[in-house]
């Protein structure tokens, strides 16, 4: 009867450093690492059997929140749903040391690396963590219409230039896929130039400048005036909540002193 219960307050321990954030973060973080380092030697049998023994101690940790938790209480939370699914997407590397390595198996084994997305749980030991993701939840829902405008406005000059440009500069206007690219890129006043140089030594000296002051104008309002004007208005809704704030508490003392002044007249008024 004492080796069962011994055996019960064992597995309850285990069970309690499994439910421990911070020792399975510091699992993380080691995991992390080895795969960083393992990844100099993918095929060292080490490698295999060391990425096998987190996957089962991550599958370990499921089991016992989920024992403690039940499934209701377990699913609830959402950093516990996302968990989950990274841990079933990275199963399969569980099969790794067995198997010989082909395309396939590969292919397969490379969901493991998904195990890596468990290190943003590193996120929830942020301070204030929750008023970041609200305002980065209230700057999205700010920027949309500006992102999706930025887009339609992408899209247009993406076909424009295929059609104006696909001919004299096919590697980078052949079709309007690979337009899109090419005007992202110019977008992010990444190596924009070489569009106009590339069309002007393909093409005669008139198309070579149209091409320039097309380019030019268009990395203008797309570059610096277009994707400015996204982050602006993302900051600015980033800020805004703890602006929010900020003219609360100061509405607050604003009360506070005209309460206090009332009180001091009344005071007057009574002597």
């Amino acid at each position: 009867m004492l080796i069962f219960a011994g055996k019960i307050n064992c597995m309850e321990q285990i069970k309690d450093l499994l439910c421990n954030e911070r020792v399975m973060l510091y699992a993380i973080m080691v995991n992390t690492a080895l795969m960083f380092v393992g990844g100099f030697w993918p095929t060292s049998p080490w490698f295999e059997w060391t990425d096998a023994f987190f996957t089962l101690l991550f599958l370990f940790e499921a089991w016992a929140k989920i024992s403690r938790m039940g499934w209701q209480g377990y699913w609830r939370e959402g950093w516990n749903k996302f968990d989950f699914i990274v841990l079933i997407i990275a199963l399969p590397s569980l099969a790794s040391p067995i198997l010989q390595q082909t395309m396939a198996t590969n292919a397969i084994l490379a969901l493991r690396s998904m195990r890596l997305f468990k290190s943003l749980k590193m996120l929830r030991f942020i301070p204030n963590i929750h008023k970041l993701l609200a305002g980065l939840r209230l700057a999205t829902h700010a920027s949309l219409l500006v992102f999706i405008a930025f887009i339609v406005f992408l899209i247009i000059f993406s076909i424009l230039s295929s059609t104006i440009f696909g001919t004299i500069a096919p590697e980078f206007f052949g079709n309007p896929a690979i337009s899109v690219y090419s005007i992202f890129r110019l977008f992010t006043v990444e190596g924009w130039y070489e569009f106009a140089d590339t069309i002007a030594s393909n093409s005669t000296a008139g198309w070579g400048f149209f091409a320039r002051v097309y380019f030019s104008v268009l990395m203008f309002l797309g570059g610096v005036i277009g994707l400015s004007l996204i982050n602006s208005i993302f900051v600015d809704a980033m800020a805004e909540d703890n602006n929010d704030e900020v003219l609360q508490k100061l509405e607050q003392i604003e009360q506070q002193l005209k309460e206090l002044q009332e009180s001091k007249n009344n005071n007057q008024s009574e002597k």
